[in-house]
């Protein structure tokens, strides 16, 4: 039985692009695993602490875990317990949320996601990531900074086994609506044929 976890970093919950697309890629997800389970990651609009030092120098130490370290710890085990990753991404001000950011800086743990030997080796393997952006402006780049940033650090962490799915033009609501629909069936053409 596989598992998908779903990790939403929007601020919206209504009139979200990257909600939207990701609740039809779980739609389709579970009519291809109907005995998988779906857990679900809120950090858009669930407070995510941001790293600083003290959380930073905690993560080197063993005794006596702060609520940071333990939410730490229970981010990664979810990630670890999964097959499958969904990430819905929204593009803001060039960048991804920084709830996301805040949540990346929680999981890229040394000696829990990677370790050094030489050099950097991702601990999280076998496993596949979707990525589904969204991006008010249109898009001109093969991949967005929004994707760069993420292929990067789930590479790091072991996972490269990724796939894009861009929502653009989202300013434009016309543009936007006929965008969806090409790309849930762009989205889910690519999935039948995996």
């Amino acid at each position: 039985m596989k598992t998908l976890l779903r990790i939403d970093s929007s601020m919206r919950l209504k009139n979200s692009y990257s909600r939207r697309i990701g609740d039809n890629f779980v739609q389709e997800w579970k009519i291809r695993n109907p005995d998988g389970k779906v857990k679900h990651r809120e950090v858009g609009t669930c407070f995510i602490p941001h790293l600083d030092q003290a959380l930073f120098e905690e993560f080197h130490i063993d005794q006596n875990p702060s609520e940071k370290i333990r939410l730490s710890d229970e981010l990664i085990a979810e990630l670890f317990e999964c097959d499958e990753i969904l990430i819905t991404v929204p593009m803001y001000n060039f960048g991804i949320p920084s709830s996301l950011k805040a949540y990346i800086d929680l999981v890229v743990r040394t000696g829990k996601t990677f370790r050094y030997e030489d050099k950097p080796i991702g601990l999280l393997k076998n496993k596949k990531a979707y990525i589904l952006s969204s991006m008010g402006d249109i898009k001109t780049d093969a991949l967005s900074f929004v994707e760069m940033h993420l292929q990067q650090v789930l590479n790091y962490i072991g996972i490269k086994d990724i796939y894009f799915y861009s929502l653009d033009g989202t300013a434009d609501e016309n543009y936007a609506t006929k965008q969806l629909h090409n790309q849930i069936t762009s989205f889910n053409n690519s999935i039948n044929n995996r």
